[in-house]
């Protein structure tokens, strides 16, 4: 059988703060020598971890993040993943399935990361928040990088209730309360309104980003961050 190609992100091993990059598509052609979708189908179980499944949300993820979540359909996805249809209906029973697979998978890759940041600076709140900022800028300048992964998905997703919207907005609410819990450990005068101020800078830079390229205003972002941040944190002045 003709090996398929599959694309998926080059992630180094040393440092796992540079595993996802918001899936900057740094990527590698490697060759899958695949089950045909017969051998797939007489597959007696299907563990929730199994290399199949595996090869689906990284061939999923890979094309949702570069091309968008609706522009992909479940045939693409087997094909590119070379893994049978009735084996994708197995681990994830309907597409939306699929893409919270996808975010959930991002969502804790993301975090891992925030942790390893702010851990090198434990013990000093400020500095872990400028510490998160420094990296989200070097982040952000990555090639092909295409914006934030939640982001793009409230963008297309803008139903209410529909799960993958409540999923990237779950990420949104984390990120904001642990800037609030950052701003508060701080001594911000007001947690709540840095935690804001420095959600949407942030926000802002990750739209941007895509669209500037190297010129892009996310060069600014470490500066105001540290400008918003220090004016929370300075004393006020007593007027005479």
């Amino acid at each position: 059988m003709a090996a398929r190609l599959l694309l998926i992100p080059l992630l180094p091993k040393e440092d796992s703060r540079d595993r996802i990059g918001y899936r900057t598509v740094l990527c590698q052609e490697i060759q899958w020598t695949c089950k045909s979708e017969r051998q797939e189908e007489m597959t007696t179980t299907y563990p929730a971890h199994s290399p199949a499944r595996q090869r689906l949300l990284e061939t999923a993820s890979a094309l949702f993040y570069q091309e968008g979540i609706r522009a992909i359909g479940v045939d693409t996805i087997v094909e590119r993943s070379g893994v049978g249809k009735a084996t994708l209906y197995r681990h994830f029973p309907t597409k939306d399935d699929l893409i919270v697979a996808y975010l959930e998978e991002e969502d804790r890759l993301w975090w891992h990361w925030f942790e390893e940041v702010i851990a090198e600076h434990e013990g000093s709140p400020r500095e872990q928040l400028l510490a998160f900022f420094e990296a989200c800028t070097g982040r952000l300048m990555q090639p092909g990088f295409r914006g934030c992964a939640f982001l793009n998905a409230l963008a297309e997703f803008s139903e209410a209730d529909h799960p993958v919207r409540q999923c990237a907005l779950g990420h949104e609410r984390e990120l904001r309360r642990r800037l609030f819990q950052l701003s508060r450990q701080a001594g911000a005068r007001d947690p709540e309104q840095l935690a804001d101020q420095l959600l949407l800078v942030c926000n802002g830079a990750l739209t941007s980003a895509p669209l500037f390229g190297a010129a892009s205003p996310v060069l600014q972002l470490q500066a105001i961050a540290a400008h918003l941040i220090d004016l929370q944190l300075e004393s006020p002045q007593v007027k005479s």
